[in-house]
């Protein structure tokens, strides 16, 4: 790789746009973006034309404005600096320009075609439109707060395009890229722990349904509450982030998806989705179902035996799953009813009930060579005598989850024995091999080799009732979408800092 390559990315590392963007996401959008230099003056975008291109403002400064039909004068509306996109209705709808840009000073640009966007590497789309969303609600939530009542004239723009150059504008680059995802750490000495709990008789099991699912609040991450606190107070604005702080926890997002699904409340549909609960009960009585769920943790009761590396661990793991489930969905183009990301953040929510019930059992994960790590499912039948996929969908049934979600809870490590809704429950089950190949598993320290990924008889269920897979060479596909985890591991971990 040339100097000038990466002088070019530490450089787009410096802007607020491609916070979080890895040097391999950087790499690929350079080669389908464009460097513009604009003198003093000149006119980027000009009103009422048909333009199907964007612009992000690397460095400089421009004025949005708009020309008033009844006296030709154009007023600003407001300013860009560096860091800055505009002209991002193109990629929304084929209109036309509905206010002209102006460069004042030197500015330097890249002008990215949507075209070029679309057909790039998913990868790199979904974490630009993310991006690109997160700047236009920002900048929608402004314009609700502000009304523009006039501005000053403008003087008239420089006559000519921008000039294309080859390079971005020579400065110091200073690295400031992604903090890598180093994971859970911090393992007590195993002399630390609890004693493990005595293994369990089959006819001691009887009241273990009623534990079960009388078991009482679930424990929401601090850090996903200490975010969600300030949009609980008051009337909320941004409803959408609400909802994306909800599902970066598995309780908090149960809790929402319980009452949906309540008598009280419920409709002729179950209801399947956070933002489908949230509409369905009214955003008030949503703030005030968090507020109190984030208040009412018990402090003498802290999850895990008061053990953060294993509690960090589980919200980790819930999260990065439910992303990765997402994102094969996404790449083996799939068609689902059920959220699949709902359905991955949730798919071990067996564990905090099982936690609840044997608080002795699961510290034994701090120790890598215990058979908890060996074989989770089977050490919990053992010793809390029932396993967390069966202790799961207890729960599910008991709040009136929809069938799809209980498949998955039920079924997610055994997708062969789901009768409905296979592709969900495999899906999930994949996206839980790929988090344990890369240590996002419940054991501290441990990780699967790639083979479990390409050994997997879950293929063969995507084949099934997904034809066109069945033209996929599967082990190609498994490395091939295990080095983009790899080169996006930033995207995948994106605004978790949980460890």
């Amino acid at each position: 790789m040339g100097l000038e390559i990466e002088q070019q990315i530490a450089f787009l590392k410096r802007i607020e746009f491609f916070d979080n963007f890895d040097d391999h996401e950087l790499r690929q959008f350079l080669q389908v973006a464009k460097w513009l230099k604009t003198p003093d003056g000149t006119l980027i975008i000009r009103e009422n034309t048909q333009e199907r291109v964007f612009y992000i403002l690397v460095k400089g400064e421009v004025s949005v404005f708009k020309t008033r039909e009844e006296d030709g004068r154009s007023l600003e509306l407001t300013t860009l600096r560096s860091g800055a996109c505009f002209g991002e209705m193109s990629l929304v709808m084929d209109v036309k320009r509905t206010a002209g840009v102006i460069s004042r000073g030197e500015s330097f640009l890249l002008m990215v075609e949507p075209e070029i966007i679309n057909s790039s590497n998913l990868f790199l789309q979904l974490k630009f439109y993310k991006r690109f969303c997160e700047i236009l609600v920002a900048r929608l939530i402004r314009a609700n707060q502000q009304m523009v009542s006039g501005g000053q004239e403008m003087p008239p723009p420089a006559p000519g395009p921008p000039e294309a150059i080859a390079q971005p504008p020579q400065e110091t680059p200073v690295a400031n890229g992604p903090t890598a995802d180093p994971g859970p750490v911090g393992a007590p000495n195993p002399t630390d722990l609890p004693p493990r709990p005595e293994k369990k008789e089959k006819g001691s099991l009887k009241s273990l349904p009623r534990r079960i699912t009388s078991v009482g609040e679930l424990p929401c991450n601090p850090e996903v509450a200490s975010r969600i606190a300030p949009l609980l107070r008051g009337e909320c604005e941004n409803t959408l982030r609400l909802a994306d702080l909800v599902q970066l926890d598995p309780a908090l997002a149960w809790k929402v998806m319980q009452v949906g699904n309540s008598s009280f409340y419920r409709r002729s549909l179950p209801v399947g989705t956070v933002p489908h609960a949230m509409i369905t009960v009214g955003i008030k009585q949503i703030q005030e179902l968090l507020f109190a769920a984030v208040n009412r943790q018990q402090p003498s009761r802290k999850p895990f035996h008061g053990l953060a590396p294993l509690a960090r661990a589980f919200w980790r793991h819930s999260v990065i799953v439910a992303r990765i489930a997402a994102l094969l969905r996404d790449v083996i183009r799939l068609s689902l009813t059920t959220d699949i990301y709902l359905a991955g953040l949730l798919h071990d929510i067996g564990i905090l009930a099982l936690d609840a019930i044997e608080p002795n059992l699961y510290p034994h994960l701090m120790t890598p060579d215990s058979e908890l790590c060996a074989d989770l499912c089977q050490a919990e039948t053992d010793y809390a005598g029932i396993d967390h996929a069966q202790a799961g969908a207890m729960l599910g049934e008991g709040i009136g989850l929809p069938e799809a979600y209980l498949d998955v809870l039920r079924c997610h490590h055994q997708p062969a024995q789901a009768n409905t809704n296979q592709l969900a429950v495999t899906l999930v089950h994949l996206a839980e091999v790929f988090a344990h190949i890369h240590g996002c598993g419940h054991c501290p320290g441990r990780r699967l080799t790639l083979s479990a990924a390409l050994e997997s008889p879950a293929w063969g269920i995507i084949q099934e009732f997904h034809r066109p897979f069945c033209e996929v060479n599967v082990a190609g596909f498994v490395v091939s979408f295990d080095q983009e985890l790899n080169n996006t591991w930033s995207s995948v971990t994106d605004g978790l800092r949980l460890d």
